[in-house]
């Protein structure tokens, strides 16, 4: 038996909330974790003014959330491939981010936030890119495998804030206390939010304190 890979076109959905133009002071691009879709994900951001812009991208993997049932939702890679899968969503990301013209709004602040999954496709895209980006936001969640044990410059020099929950249930606490430690030579702030494994009102609230010192 002989293995093969051959790239193809696929389609890929993002949502949009609110609108670009002169009157924008950020660009969010928000990426959910697993098990999770796009517009689901961007109603917790749905509160921010009309200063804000935000992008939510959609994993290319779909699946049942329940076996063969429940609604669909998405993920950004699986073990199989995965050298193939990272290199397929970075491209799609950094695509998207050429499609919509942000380069455009150099004058505008850009957020990259990751929760859960999507931390470790967050840092990816930002090592891929030739994208301005301003702070990256990572929420419950690892940081790319291959960046845990040294951290790249360009992560490392970027402003940065690590939040987890007082009531995490997802992440290990071991894996917490590494990123910390990892985070402490970096230009990283650590905050604990009020909550669980999710992003909630407190969550952007933090957020919003942070872009804000």
């Amino acid at each position: 038996m002989q293995k093969h890979f051959f790239p193809v076109t696929k389609t890929a959905r993002y949502f949009t909330h609110g609108n670009l133009g002169n009157h924008t002071q950020f660009i969010w691009i928000i990426i959910h974790g697993y098990a999770q879709t796009a517009d689901a994900f961007l109603s917790s951001f749905e509160s921010l003014g009309s200063e804000h812009f935000i992008i939510a991208p959609e994993g290319l993997n779909k699946f049942y959330s329940r076996g063969f049932s429940g609604n669909p939702v998405a993920s950004w890679m699986t073990s199989l491939e995965r050298e193939h899968e990272i290199i397929d969503y970075t491209n799609y990301l950094n695509s998207l981010v050429k499609s919509l013209n942000l380069a455009a709004f150099s004058q505008v602040k850009t957020i990259v936030l990751g929760f859960s999954q999507g931390v470790s496709t967050q840092t990816r895209f930002i090592e891929s890119s030739d994208f301005k980006v301003d702070y990256s936001v990572m929420i419950a969640g690892e940081i790319g495998k291959e960046f845990q044990e040294n951290l790249p410059e360009k992560l490392a020099n970027l402003k940065s804030l690590y939040l987890v929950g007082d009531q995490e249930n997802i992440l290990k606490p071991e894996k917490i206390e590494s990123h910390q430690i990892l985070f402490k030579i970096a230009n990283c702030a650590f905050k604990i939010f009020e909550g669980k494994h999710e992003v909630n009102q407190n969550t952007i609230d933090k957020i919003l304190d942070f872009i804000a010192e």
